[in-house]
């Protein structure tokens, strides 16, 4: 009875197993581990739902056609009402071509939303569409500029990937929201690594400077193999963000801008948000 027990216990093992293994063998995109099915689950599948029809289109050969299904980073805030939060990439080669943050705003414009942040990394232009998704930037906000003082890459990825580090831990930012000023954090792990040319030492991540967890600034620091270079990019409606570098004036994000050609915008749309009411109360308060 203990034997035929735990066969039966086995194969149901086995069946799960089969469950969760990667789509399409193991190779390509790889499925998540289901997720326990709680509200963060089913509010982080409304967010997967509207990125999963956005469709890339651009002149340029082998450029992405779809978002990442698995988000590099996510997040909540909620000082500012969202519930929850997510950050994606477009692009799995080389540097990313864009980041698309998904925001669950418990009240915006009267209503649950889902309120969206794009940022170009990329200045081929492109379009991004679904449902809800008009997007067409043609250039992308970034400015390279060299890393003061900063020493050689190293030779390793593990080595360079210290330097990396070191060289964020640098950096510091603010925000003006309004009348307020906030500090921003640098969060210490980068959230995306590439190699950003097929030169020997090249070498690249991205960072996020946060108000809480929420990333207010996109920082990219890379190697051409021979120095080292940074750039930002805002993933914020502040009227006033910037960088300092070791205590010295570093970046300063450029006046927002909204429409469909930006380099960096936003737009929202109504949701339903599992576990927010149409008034924007938590159902059962």
């Amino acid at each position: 009875m203990m034997t035929r027990r735990l066969s039966t216990r086995l194969a149901h093992l086995f069946a799960v197993g089969l469950a969760v293994l990667p789509v399409g063998g193991l190779s390509g995109q790889e499925a998540p581990p289901p997720e326990v099915d709680t509200l963060a689950a089913k509010r982080f599948a409304l967010m997967q739902d509207r990125i999963k029809p956005v469709v890339i289109s651009s002149d340029e050969a082998d450029f992405p056609e779809r978002l990442s299904l698995q988000p590099v980073f996510r997040y909540s805030d909620p000082v500012r009402h969202y519930v929850a939060a997510a950050v994606w990439k477009l692009g799995e080669q080389g540097r990313p071509k864009a980041l698309i943050t998904t925001e669950l705003h418990r009240q915006y414009y009267g209503q649950p939303r889902i309120v969206y942040e794009f940022l170009s990394l990329s200045p081929t232009a492109f379009s991004a569409t679904s449902p809800d998704i008009r997007w067409s930037p043609q250039e992308t906000g970034l400015r390279f500029k060299p890393i003061p003082d900063a020493p050689a890459p190293e030779e390793t990825p593990q080595r360079r990937l210290l330097q990396i580090r070191a060289l964020a831990r640098q950096f510091a930012g603010t925000e003006k929201v309004g009348k307020e000023k906030a500090e921003l954090r640098l969060l210490p792990q980068p959230i995306d690594r590439y190699t950003p040319l097929s030169t020997d030492r090249a070498d690249g991540a991205i960072f996020l400077l946060a108000f809480g967890t929420n990333p207010e600034v996109a920082l990219l620091i890379e190697s051409d193999g021979k120095t080292w270079s940074y750039a930002a990019g805002r993933l914020t409606g502040a009227s006033e963000v910037q960088l300092t570098f070791a205590g010295e004036p570093a970046w300063v994000g450029d006046p927002v801008k909204y429409g469909s050609n930006q380099p960096y915008t936003a737009s929202n749309s109504p949701a339903n948000i599992p576990g927010v009411g149409p008034d924007g109360a938590e159902i059962g308060e």
